[in-house]
């Protein structure tokens, strides 16, 4: 017996404390709590907005609404929510934010926000502790425009928009409710003759998608960053924020810092590198000594990776994902593409959620010397490259698996559980599809 499970068994109805695994070696002195569990659903009782810098709840806030506010106004109002002299744009925010030389609030009315609005193309970054918060809705920001104009070329309906890096049907969604990425083909009359596909003719982009799209029905990406924070060492926190696109992913923090970064109810999509041959993460962060938590975010059709942690020379990074996703991520040609992945010495902990449809690679994926504690958490390989692996544990790490599921189908070889190196822990895990795989001395075993 390794801990499998392939028959019902008796349900906890009631909640439960749950004990952390012995010999899981998060940091309980600096990001202590408990976690709990309800049948097979497990939780926190983390306050989201507790995990982040005080000061930024008693700062100021810059106030942003994309359809009546000017880059001029103050951006501040009498009371949070007041949007009589809003800013336009969220990075015009983040420049007056800054200018308080304390940490600060942006509040930002829901609505669409396009093209270099999030942080002017990367060059307009908060310096200080920042929330960034949709007030009482979503905040919908594209690296592209929501309404092109598109207008009939024959054969094709084109619009004058440049540097195009990925489109999507937005009226025609996945079965996880994501949109439908259209085919790059090589030219206009590969296009033309080419059902949901598109090309970059010049200046001009050109779609087929069997007639004429509605004014929002096409998403394009452009080459433009996303929420690209690469100097931001301080506090993070992020609510409501809905990301598209992004050359370097739809959320990507990059400097050296000791900081926690939380984020809720947010989701980071379909990155679109400048390069296809150097695709990036949906969301990645590295080099962050501290708490980085997601609770109900996701992370999906990213270039490469959806959830992707890296240490990178920095010690100390402790992840946690409640209620998270990622699903259909890795773009044609892309390579080693996971839906979550820690690297280094990241310490993690994934309570529920769901990763699958990674184009190449492993669902989830934990490498080097990371330890991870997974609970409640399915995952689904359907790839096309021979293997399916759902869960995979390589090199010298350590990975505990607690009423998971494991669903690998559709190629060559299909895993459920894989140790390549790794050891693997396992309790009450379902195989619904694959095998179970060790190598290189690799180990599965029950805890």
């Amino acid at each position: 017996m390794i801990g499998l499970s392939t028959g019902l068994k008796p349900q906890v109805s009631v909640r439960q404390d749950v004990d952390f695994p012995s010999g899981f070696d998060w940091d309980q002195a600096r990001f202590g709590f408990a976690v709990h569990r309800t049948g097979k659903n497990y939780g926190t009782d983390l306050q989201p907005r507790a995990l982040v810098d005080a000061g930024i709840w008693t700062g100021a806030a810059i106030h942003v609404d994309s359809a009546t506010g000017d880059d001029s106004n103050s951006g501040l109002g009498v009371e949070d929510g007041d949007f009589t002299n809003a800013k336009r744009t969220i990075h015009a925010a983040f420049v007056s934010g800054n200018a308080t030389a304390a940490p600060f609030r942006v509040l930002v009315k829901p609505g669409k926000y396009e093209e270099s609005a999030f942080t002017r193309n990367g060059n307009d970054e908060p310096d200080q502790p920042v929330a960034l918060i949709g007030w009482h809705g979503p905040v919908h920001y594209r690296t592209g425009p929501f309404q092109p104009g598109w207008i009939d070329a024959g054969g094709t309906y084109s619009a004058g928009v440049s540097s195009v890096k990925r489109a999507f049907r937005t009226d025609v969604l996945t079965a996880e409710g994501h949109y439908s990425e259209l085919s790059n083909v090589v030219d206009v009359a590969t296009c033309t003759a080419t059902l949901n596909s598109w090309t970059q003719d010049g200046g001009t982009v050109h779609v087929n998608v069997g007639g004429a799209p509605g004014p929002d029905d096409i998403a394009l990406m452009r080459s433009f960053h996303g929420a690209r924070f690469m100097t931001h060492d301080r506090d993070f926190y992020l609510e409501n924020i809905h990301t598209e696109g992004g050359i370097t992913g739809a959320l990507h923090f990059d400097a050296v810092a000791t900081r926690n970064i939380v984020g809720v109810n947010c989701s980071f999509r379909y990155s679109a590198p400048s390069n296809p041959s150097s695709p990036l993460d949906a969301a990645r962060v590295r080099r962050t000594n501290g708490l980085v938590a997601f609770f109900g975010c996701d992370a999906s059709h990213g270039a490469k990776d959806g959830w992707s942690f890296h240490e990178d020379g920095t010690a100390g990074m402790h992840v946690l994902l409640q209620n998270c996703t990622a699903w259909q991520n890795g773009i044609d040609g892309a390579t080693s593409c996971n839906a979550f992945t820690t690297h280094d010495s990241v310490r993690a902990l994934v309570l529920n959620g769901a990763y699958g449809l990674s184009r190449n690679g492993t669902e989830i994926h934990c490498i080097q010397s990371t330890e991870s504690w997974l609970a409640g958490v399915r995952a689904v390989a359907r790839d096309i490259d021979g293997t399916s692996v759902a869960f995979k544990c390589s090199n010298p790490s350590y990975m505990w698996l607690q009423d998971c599921i494991g669903d690998a189908a559709g190629s060559t070889e299909n895993y459920a559980l894989e140790a390549n190196a790794g050891t693997i822990f396992t309790r009450d895990f379902d195989v619904v599809a694959g095998s179970i795989e060790t190598s290189l001395g690799g180990s599965v075993t029950p805890f």
